[in-house]
């Protein structure tokens, strides 16, 4: 600024001290001093006007920093109108470092390059080779300014002359450090373009003639008029000179708001306009570079980008909050910010956004330079020209870590017990809701275990609440281990906890065993040993459950039923659990009995084999199958419905699988020694779980051995769900039994998932058609149509076919007449034991 107030200064002492030293010379040095004064006023007008392009240019080029930074003429245009306002300027350009204009004003010209096409490198050339003389610093080149033609240099000014033109070129750098409102500036100045003024030699021409006549006319005929002439042009010229020259002083001195009176002749009129119109620029951009300094270093991050997101500034926060310095930064893109924690449809909507409001605001987790991803909220706006199109983006941020970790440790302060950091009572509730709404939707049930330790208060007496605290922290973390990642464990307060059970079997008797295998696990680790501050302690709990599915009543009403049924469990002696419905507990009872009855039967010889007859149409006998029953000594006959599910959810299935096998074999082995069952096959069913077993086909081979069967006369029948799952082992396991000649029957065949296509992989000899589709025939015309296909398809496929359940007449035409020969069912006979299944055989009832 103070170059510039200098400039208007020296401007005005040689506009004075020019009219005078005209006026003088013609006065007195006559005509021979006219000659001599023409040529030495013609050198020094020229030498005073060069000086005078040198500085508008030079301060030209001071104040285009910002327009080529932003690549923006707008705040500079008043000053480049101002410089044309000085005597003989007539064009004035602006340059970017890539040689594209930013600005052209003045004539119409086609070229306004200082030194031909290759300016910008002979400027640079010559900037440097003055520097080298005179100690400045300044830009790189390898060219000389010896190569320049009519080359002179002041400061960083370059000057050309042409015939009827003076040429100036001065470069333009970023603003030094001290003066830069942004932290992110270098130390050394960055070269950002070049500035260009050309001067006509018109003013030069026409005030040195002006001189030459002024000389003759004055010294030969007017000396005295000239005179008084020259009295009043002074006169006129000093009051507004002085008043000019005592505005620009206070300009100096730093009153930015000075402005000075437009009086005068015209052209020191013109001059204190446009000193009036520098004054105006002046302060709208000091006004401007203070508020950018301000907002700049506010304490939010701040970044600077072009409008391909480049970084050009960050400030000293950007720093402070992620790392990375302003060197780091500067000419990186601003994705290397960015971390995992979003995807590229939160960028895409981002970016969407700020193209339509210009702005966007959220929260974003970002990376710093260390490698922490931490959240922060940030606001990017778009900066526009007049065009609307992006020429930058502002992005302000700070760091929201804090407050996301107060808003977690609020939400832990209401959802979460504060010694065991389980779910409260509140958290619990909102997942029962949860549960309740997911069960009605699967149609599957949930169950909750009311959980209370045993005499905890008398810990809490004895040892002291932090011994009690110690208990309760071991108990949640145990309970942790005893259910599902899908199930929820809560603690309502004191020694009670909750579990809650999600997604358990649709049937209500098997959640409820699945609830109660919950439960018992639970005991058994709360039973085993603590050491609790070098204190061995052991405890126990008493567990109430409340099983439900598509509840609708109050969720309440749900933790109060548990919570009855564990009051119930504590009556019984505690270390126990409850169930809240009575009919269930009574259920689970019997099944408890029945579970533990049967670890007793198989040694105790209380299984038997039962063999129902199988006909064919003409109703003679070709084999059985053989149905295990349990005689319990105090209760008689347990239907299998009841105890086959226990053998499978306990796994005595296999073992009982084995002695089945075993049993019915050697049945097989009696019945060929006698002629009326030595042509007799008998079907063996084999659950899923012993068909699968690794040495099931060894196990099989081994009783064949052990009993010297015919293998031809054992058929194994297995359910679809048996060949369904893992069917590349099943198919082989079949193969490896069909070589030694054992044949295969596939049960219950149509109530699963049927599929023509493994029918075709599975060496199968016959298929048995559920007794539920054969109790329908003549009464419902879809299982009657689904008999009739089963047996087409049977027959297409080679497969032999055998009705099961079938009861009356009526079933067998209906079979008969359908394609299917072979029968099982009350019609024929029921499963009676081996002896009264020989007695009912006779010489014309059995196919040979």
């Amino acid at each position: 600024m103070n170059k510039i107030f200098n400039t208007f200064l020296q401007q005005l002492t040689f506009r004075r001290q020019l009219s005078i030293t005209v006026a003088l010379g013609i006065f007195f040095l006559a005509l021979f001093s006219s000659l001599m004064g023409s040529w030495q006023s013609n050198e020094r007008v020229r030498r005073d006007l060069i000086e005078q392009g040198q500085r508008i240019t030079e301060n030209l080029a001071h104040q285009s920093s910002l327009a080529l930074i932003y690549a923006s003429a707008d705040n500079v245009v008043e000053a480049a109108n101002t410089t044309l306002t000085f005597p003989g300027v007539i064009n004035v350009e602006i340059q970017d470092v890539n040689q594209h204009t930013l600005m052209k004003l003045g004539n119409d010209r086609s070229d306004l390059s200082m030194i031909g096409t290759n300016s910008a490198a002979k400027l640079q050339g010559a900037i440097k080779d003055r520097a080298a003389t005179d100690g400045r610093t300044g830009p790189a080149s390898e060219n000389a300014a010896s190569s320049l033609p009519a080359i002179s240099l002041n400061a960083a000014v370059l000057v050309a002359e042409t015939k009827n033109e003076w040429r100036f070129a001065a470069p333009v750098y970023t603003q030094p450090a001290a003066e830069s409102p942004f932290s992110a500036q270098t130390t050394a100045p960055e070269l950002l373009g070049h500035v260009f003024v050309v001067m006509s030699k018109a003013a030069l021409t026409q005030t040195t003639t002006d001189i030459f006549v002024s000389n003759l006319i004055t010294s030969f005929s007017f000396a005295l008029l000239i005179l008084f002439l020259i009295r009043i042009l002074t006169g006129r010229m000093t009051k507004p000179l002085n008043e000019l020259s005592i505005s620009m002083g206070r300009a100096k001195a730093g009153e930015s708001q000075v402005r000075a009176v437009l009086t005068g002749p015209k052209d020191i009129a013109s001059m204190a306009h446009a000193f009036n119109s520098m004054m105006m620029v002046l302060e709208e951009r000091e006004a401007a570079l203070r508020v950018a300094a301000i907002a700049f270093e506010i304490e939010e991050g701040m970044i600077v980008t072009d409008p391909d997101e480049v970084i050009i500034r960050v400030n000293r926060v950007f720093t402070q909050l992620t790392g990375y310095s302003a060197e780091d930064a500067i000419g990186k893109n601003l994705g290397m910010l960015k971390s995992d924690h979003q995807n590229e449809d939160f960028y895409s909507r981002m970016q969407k956004t700020l193209h339509q409001d210009n702005s966007w605001q959220g929260e974003i987790w970002n990376q710093r330079k260390n490698g922490e991803v931490y959240p922060e909220w940030l606001t990017v706006t778009a900066v526009v020209d007049k065009e609307r199109k992006i020429t930058n983006y502002i992005c302000a941020f700070f760091d929201i870590t804090e407050r996301k970790q107060a808003e977690e440790k609020i939400h832990n302060l209401a959802f979460y017990d504060s010694l065991t950091q389980l779910p409260n009572r509140r958290l619990l509730l909102d997942r029962l809701h949860q549960a309740v709404a997911s069960g009605a939707r699967n149609h599957t049930c949930a169950a909750l275990l009311f959980i209370d330790l045993d005499n905890f208060k008398i810990l809490n007496d004895t040892r002291g609440h932090d011994i009690g605290d110690l208990l309760l922290i071991e108990v949640a973390q145990r309970l942790r281990t005893c259910i599902r990642d899908s199930d929820s464990l809560a603690r309502l307060g004191g020694d009670e906890f909750v579990v809650l059970l999600n997604e358990l079997s649709e049937d209500r008797t098997q959640a409820a065993v699945q609830a109660k295998g919950v439960g018992e696990k639970i005991l058994n680790s709360i039973n085993l040993p603590y050491l609790l501050d070098n204190i061995e302690h052991y405890s126990s709990t008493s567990i109430g459950i409340s099983l439900f599915a598509d509840y609708q009543q109050n969720l309440d009403d749900l933790l109060k039923q548990a919570d009855t049924a564990m009051y119930a469990a504590k009556k019984s002696g505690r270390n126990t659990l409850r169930f809240f419905d009575h009919a269930m507990q009574e259920t689970l009872e019997t099944r408890s009995q029945l579970e533990a009855g049967m670890y007793k039967a198989l040694p105790n010889d209380e299984f038997r084999l039962h063999y129902q007859v199988q006909v064919d149409s003409n109703q003679r006998v070709i084999g059985a199958e053989a149905l295990i029953r349990w005689e319990r000594p105090e209760q008689g006959i347990i239907s299998p419905e009841l105890f086959i599910p226990v053998a499978e959810d306990t796994g005595l299935i296999l073992p009982l699988g084995q002695w089945v096998l075993q049993v019915a074999c050697t049945q097989l082995k009696e019945w060929e020694s006698n002629p009326l069952t030595d042509q007799l096959s008998l079907a063996v069913n084999v659950s899923a779980r012993q068909f699968r077993q690794p040495g099931f086909v060894k196990q099989v081979r081994d009783v064949i051995g052990q009993t010297l069967i015919n293998p031809a006369r054992l058929k194994l029948e297995l359910t679809e769900s048996t060949v369904l799952e893992n069917i590349t082992d099943i198919i082989a396991k079949m193969h490896a039994l069909k070589q030694i000649g054992v044949r295969f029957s596939m049960d219950d065949f149509g109530t699963g998932y049927s599929s023509l296509a493994y029918l075709t992989q599975l060496p199968l000899d016959q298929l048995k058609i559920d007794q539920k589709f054969v109790h329908n025939i003549g009464s419902k015309a879809s299982d009657s149509m689904i008999v009739q296909t089963i047996i087409g398809m049977a027959n297409n496929l080679g497969i032999e076919v055998i009705a099961e359940g079938v009861e009356t007449d009526v079933q067998r035409n209906f079979l008969k007449e359908a394609g299917c020969m072979l029968y099982q069912g009350y019609l024929f006979g029921s499963p009676v034991p081996p002896e009264e299944f020989m007695a009912s055989l006779t010489p014309n009832s059995i196919f040979s």
